[in-house]
């Protein structure tokens, strides 16, 4: 080892900045020629899973160690590939959001936590959060942990998603899962790091000659750079640090205050001990290895035995050229007849140990064959059982999905942190939320709250059904109950194919609805209109105006609620009376004639039809169920 490296320095954070980069190289170093094993099975694990031989998880060396006759000729049946695959895609196709209620507070603070909810959201969006996490998850899938880093760049929050080897810990300092220092190892090219550090591009040049630290790539331009953060040992203590080396100059060096590291890590278990997570591909790398000699084994005597056999006794003359593929060929032959034998020397049992173990993965990654092979399981035809069905699934993936929604309430508090200091550098802080009509521009001052004022739960995007029969069934079961009305079921399907009709059927609905959302947050008064929905508003305002009232919501927007009520209610009766000027300018004959009471005839009375009564029309949407 070079002197030029202080491997022996444990507290790299209490050296000088001039020193420092000696200490957390020989910190990188040592802890990697200890934890090289780590590397090694992250190694194992991205072959089992992409189906291919590679060297290392390294940069420079992960591209394939076998010719690609070898890799065609290859016979598999990855069932890894297969169960990670299926579970990110059902674990991710949930779109989680941090969720901000108050407790007990009033209507300006339950206004901001509502703003905030939106706030966080849209910076998701900004950032593709979503996209990054589903990458992040299929790490933790394959090697036991995903890393999501969320920082600030620009004025704006940025989430990049990080392979799991680059994160580098001490295992018996994370031994209960709580490190106090983290080191991120990443090569970054020369170019890029002189833009970053134009006080540094002297050291940035020189980096990499002497090739004490790292072995020489192919591109000696990519650098190997480590940033690394050391938390506060206390509330008061001031030995955080937050750094950013290379190996021959420190580029970078601030005091650090926060309590917590920039990343989000997933994980699809979870160990006794220890910082890293146990994942699928470990899990099934028995049975996959199992699988695989099997099938070598099978391929092995499907050459050997599968082609027919012609047997011909020694002693007899039998010209071999004839034994040929011709259609009527001709064999001539002198003593015993030749003979053609087909030879099954593969056992039964081996395909149904096979089989026994194809089918034992889906169990331990908790499977089933609907999610696997999109077939449906014979018996189950409705929406509703299909529901329980995928219910009971679920159950398996309790404990996964709500350690991924959990990632997402961890992201949230970061960019809650990131987005205050940017206000406090910048003076302003926007982000875009988009809605179902229209984009909206929340900021940052308008949703400030401090930690102790809201408590933060984290929900799925929709409660109903992702399929079409289910979410249909659970819509119907709630307009049957009277818990919504048709209306309001036609919203929450919300069909591709039907969208154009449910916009217009809606329309009505949200009308009303962005009425209620300026009034109260803008404190803008609309005016009913006649070819509104007056009825149905008029609740919807009534309902509005007594939950703002008691979330103490200001009297002059309370008021704007009382004053449309009333001139809705205006309108209503307007219509229901006729119109004394239409009455005086009607034509004579058009006019009601009064009835003299002596004049009816009681038998034409009781002579007259009796109404029958139609029957309530029904839904072409949704069957059964009155309009």
């Amino acid at each position: 080892m070079s002197d030029s490296f202080n491997s022996n320095n444990l507290y790299w954070w209490k050296d000088k900045e001039q020193e420092l980069y000696k200490s957390v190289f020989g910190k990188i170093k040592s802890l990697e020629s200890k934890q090289s094993y780590r590397s090694t099975d992250n190694g194992r694990f991205m072959r089992l899973y992409g189906n291919y031989e590679m060297l290392n998880t390294q940069a420079f060396q992960n591209a394939r160690a076998e010719s690609s006759y070898g890799t065609q000729n290859r016979v598999t049946l990855n069932v890894i590939q297969s169960m990670i695959d299926t579970v990110v895609s059902k674990i991710t196709k949930q779109k989680p959001k941090a969720t901000f209620l108050t407790d007990g507070g009033d209507w300006s603070l339950q206004s901001k936590a509502k703003k905030l909810t939106k706030f966080v959201e849209g910076q998701f969006y900004a950032c593709k959060y979503y996209d990054i996490a589903e990458l992040a998850f299929q790490d933790a899938c394959i090697f036991g942990t995903g890393a999501i880093k969320i920082y600030t760049e620009n004025k704006k929050v940025k989430a990049e998603r990080v392979f799991i080897d680059e994160i580098i810990i001490d295992d018996t300092e994370s031994m209960y899962s709580t490190p106090r220092q983290i080191h991120q190892k990443k090569r970054i090219h020369r170019d890029v790091l002189k833009e970053m550090f134009p006080n540094a591009v002297g050291f940035i040049e020189k980096a990499g000659e002497n090739g004490e630290f790292l072995s020489k790539s192919i591109n000696e331009d990519m650098l190997e750079v480590v940033e690394s953060w050391h938390l506060p040992s206390g509330p008061e203590a001031k030995d955080g640090k937050h750094s950013i080396s290379i190996e021959n100059h420190t580029l970078f060096s601030e005091d650090y205050t926060k309590e917590y590291f920039p990343f989000v890590f997933m994980r699809w278990g979870v160990r006794p001990l220890g910082f890293f997570g146990q994942g699928l591909s470990e899990q099934l790398a028995g049975l996959q290895l199992e699988i695989n000699k099997i099938l070598k084994t099978i391929q092995i005597s499907m050459h050997l035995t599968s082609i027919p056999k012609v047997f011909v006794e020694a002693s007899s003359k039998v010209v071999t050229a004839h034994l040929n593929n011709k259609i009527g060929g001709v064999i001539s032959y002198v003593g015993t007849k030749p003979s053609y034998e087909s030879v099954s020397a593969i056992p039964q049992d081996l395909f149904m140990h096979l089989d026994r173990l194809y089918n034992r993965a889906f169990e331990i990654a908790g499977i089933s064959q609907l999610s696997a092979q999109s077939s449906k399981p014979s018996g189950l035809d409705s929406g509703r059982a299909l529901r329980e069905f995928s219910d009971i699934e679920s159950e398996r993936f309790q404990a996964v999905s709500r350690r991924y929604q959990d990632s997402f309430m961890d992201a949230s508090k970061i960019i809650i942190d990131l987005a205050k200091d940017l206000y406090d550098e910048a003076g302003e802080l926007t982000v875009k939320v988009k809605g179902d009509k229209f984009l909206e521009t929340i900021s940052w001052k308008d949703v400030d709250l401090e930690e102790d004022q809201y408590m933060m739960h984290v929900f799925p995007t929709s409660s109903l059904p992702s399929t079409p029969s289910g979410k249909l069934q659970s819509v119907q079961e709630l307009i049957q109950a009277g818990m919504i009305s048709p209306q309001q079921g036609m919203k929450l399907l919300d069909f591709p194919d039907l969208k154009t009709y449910m916009d217009r059927s809606n329309a009505g609905l949200e009308d009303i609805e962005k009425m209620i959302e300026l009034m109260i947050d803008k404190g803008e008064y609309q005016t009913p209109e006649p070819y509104q929905d007056l009825t149905n508003g008029v609740t919807m305002m009534q309902q509005a105006y007594l939950l703002y009232r008691t979330q103490n919501a200001p009297e002059e927007r309370l008021d704007l609620f009382r004053r449309w009520i009333e001139d809705a209610q205006e309108l209503l009766t307007r219509a229901a009376t006729p119109d004394e000027s239409t009455m005086i300018n009607a034509p004579a004959e058009e006019l009601p004639m009064p009835v003299d009471p002596a004049a009816i005839d009681p038998s034409m009375v009781e002579a007259a039809p009796q109404a029958i009564p139609e029957e309530a029309p029904v839904s072409e949407l949704l069957p059964n169920i009155p309009v």
